[in-house]
């Protein structure tokens, strides 16, 4: 059980004497990252690095640790602030890194007691320069400072704030928020290069397991830690309801969400069949040695290199060093005691023996199995020897050959760091396969950009936020906004859609369209016509059009509805014959024939003019179209032109005119 306490500090102390007694409590009391942790390591596995802002997290230098001054107390501070409230990110760094850079810049030492307004002022002006994580290192620069008063490990209280403005959020509209989405996504060539490095089928260990794994990334939206943690069996087949086989990954997703599987869009199945197949073939080696070391905890494990003898046989160095997995060398015994230093029983024992067995190495190589054995997620319930990425110490170098010995998982910096150029770091799979920007900078991808473009590929597409949730692994819809990077002008489609596409939705879904979603008055169900639908009511008059839809102003049509717009066109090509045999008629002076010509050119042309706008690229999916008719039969039309020519009686009071008594006797 992890020893937690409240630090007290003395009155009665100085700010020296009470940042004395509180590193010494830290160091010997406490037991946050466990008992055996090793204090004056400058790393601390899975936990973070005690060096200087900008040093890299692998292959840093002794001039880039944190200065001596200050370095006791920020081991000090991260067990015991991580003991009271663990996080998985460990902000305490960054304010230790830009405090230590203020004291040596403002007081020339690095003594945390010397910290006040000045420090405090100047590691802000340092945290601005973290960019993205300035705003976050600015309050944990506040949190130290309340620690430094309330610890009276400075002499005097600073009152002090954060002056790091919170950024803007991504979803703003304004250029700095196009700015910040645009930068989220990844850039369509390198998606390709990506693509092409795949289909290549790359036979170099670490480019078969970043190019498979980004694949899996691709095929749903995934953190890097799930796809690294997934089972062997992590195919997942059924059928949908309509009986269509679909392929899923079976996930435990992170933010709560928990475990379940995760469908696959029909066109990455087989990748991710593939990219499957090839990081299972790459740890088959890793995974039986985990299985041998599972079943066998007292046996050497039998590798191919490993000599065949007995358990207690005595081994010569060479033989040792092959056990080990080394090749054999010119000095075997130097060899062996390199491999071995770290082994606090190898120097007694091989001094009484002047050998070592296999059963000897036994413990050796137990000693090196990896934290949390035989898990290699407990919470996730996956164990080395059924992880689809267990593989063994060593597989992904090409300068040495794997340890058939030591089970090895890769960390998420494996991936990250190959998809990511670090200036003076290892080679990026783009580097080592010769691919640049199209101006010949180097590429530079996060695996968060491959989430944040499947999610905005995702809301393009429409899919339901619950859905969007669900398929990132997520327990909140309302986190998806954050992954949302689509532009305003898919917006602004997507809000016109939603406007005039209600009735197109509705056909789609095969349900009831009404009135108003035809932008019609009343709030029954239109009439289905054959061209799309009739809007005329019904309980004021009977239909004045009857079968001849196309030449009435109540006929609506819906731009998207594809199987009307074949019929439309189809009427469009029977008309258009009619008209040709009326026109032979009328020459051949049928009687009747040139009054049918006269309706068919009508028709023809509304016909015409309707295919016209429902195959027009500019007019959107949903767009409602009713054409006008100056010229149509109406019974009201005919009755206000009756009015309104015949002539009208005179009033009593008022003389008659002659002309229009004239007019109405027919005189």
């Amino acid at each position: 059980m992890t020893n937690i306490f409240q630090f007290v500090p003395k009155p009665e102390l100085t700010s020296q004497q009470n940042l004395e007694e509180f590193i010494l409590m830290c160091r010997d009391r406490l037991t946050v990252f466990g008992a055996d942790l090793d204090w004056y390591s400058h790393t601390w596995p899975q936990i973070g690095n005690f060096t200087k802002t900008g040093a890299p997290s692998r292959g840093f230098t002794p001039d880039q640790l944190l200065d001596a001054g200050i370095m006791s107390f920020a081991k000090a501070y991260v067990r015991y602030q991580q003991g009271h409230k663990p996080t998985k990110l460990k902000n305490e760094f960054k304010a230790i890194r830009c405090i230590e850079a203020a004291l040596l810049e403002i007081k020339n030492c690095a003594d945390i007691t010397k910290t006040d307004l000045s420090v405090m002022d100047e590691a802000a002006n340092v945290a601005r320069t973290l960019d993205a994580t300035s705003y976050q290192a600015g309050i944990s620069l506040a949190k130290l400072l309340a620690f430094l008063n309330e610890s009276r490990i400075i002499p005097t209280p600073i009152s002090w704030k954060n002056p790091i403005k919170k950024p803007k959020e991504i979803n703003r509209t304004d250029e700095a928020g196009k700015q910040l989405r645009e930068d989220k996504m990844p850039e369509e060539h390198v998606l390709h290069a990506m693509a092409e490095m795949f289909n290549n089928d790359l036979l170099g260990a670490r480019d078969r397991f970043t190019t498979s794994v980004f694949a899996l990334c691709m095929c749903a939206p995934s953190r890097i830690t799930e796809i690294q943690d997934l089972p062997l069996n992590c195919l997942h087949r059924d059928k949908d309801s309509k009986g269509v086989d679909r392929l899923g990954l079976r996930f435990y997703a992170g933010k709560g969400y928990g475990a379940d599987i995760k469908w696959l869009p029909t066109p990455m199945q087989q990748i991710a069949e593939e990219a499957v197949r090839r990081l299972a073939e790459m740890s088959e080696p890793g995974r039986k040695l985990a299985r041998w070391l599972e079943a066998n905890p007292d046996k050497f494990y039998r590798h191919e290199g490993c000599p065949d003898v007995a358990e207690d046989h005595p081994l010569t160095d060479t033989q040792a060093c092959l056990a080990l997995g080394f090749l054999p060398s010119q000095s075997p015994r130097s060899r062996l005691k390199v491999a071995l230093e770290g082994y606090a029983p190898f120097q007694d024992f091989y001094a009484e023996h002047g050998y070592v067995t296999l059963r000897f190495l036994n413990g050796f190589m137990h000693s090196k199995l990896p934290e949390g054995w035989p898990w290699l997620n407990k919470e996730r319930h996956v164990k080395y020897s059924e992880a689809l990425c267990c593989f063994r110490q060593n597989e992904f170098r090409a300068d040495h050959p794997p340890r058939p010995i030591i089970v090895w998982a890769p960390g998420k910096s494996t991936f990250t760091t190959d998809i990511n150029y670090i200036d003076g770091q290892e080679r990026s799979i783009w580097e080592r396969n010769g691919y640049k920007n199209p101006d010949g900078t180097p590429i530079n991808l996060s695996s968060h950009q491959i989430r944040h473009y499947l999610n905005t590929l995702a809301q393009r597409g429409a899919l339901g936020q619950l859905d969007i949730a669900k398929w990132s692994g997520r327990a909140n819809i309302h986190q998806n906004a954050t992954y949302n990077h689509m532009t305003t002008d898919e917006h602004v489609e997507l809000a016109r859609e939603a406007g005039i596409g209600v009735a197109l939705t509705k056909i789609r879904q095969n349900m009831p369209v009404t009135l108003a979603d035809l932008d019609a008055i009343g709030d029954g169900i239109a009439h289905i016509t054959i061209f799309g639908f009739c809007v005329h009511d019904y309980s004021m008059l009977p239909c004045q059009k009857h079968r001849d839809c196309l030449n009435c102003t109540e006929q609506v049509c819906v731009k998207g509805d594809a199987t009307k717009l074949e019929r439309l066109k189809a009427h469009r090509d029977a008309t258009r014959t009619q008209l040709e045999k009326a026109e032979a008629a009328n020459e051949e002076g049928i009687y009747g024939a040139d009054r049918w010509s006269q309706h068919q050119i009508k028709t023809l042309a509304r016909a015409d003019q309707l295919v016209q706008i429902l195959e027009s690229k500019d007019t959107p999916d949903g767009t409602i179209i009713r054409l006008s008719n100056d010229q149509e039969f109406s019974p009201l039309k005919r009755a206000i032109a009756a009015r309104s020519t015949a002539p009208s009686l005179p009033a009593p009071d008022d003389e008659p005119d002659m002309s229009e008594l004239r007019a109405l006797m027919g005189m």
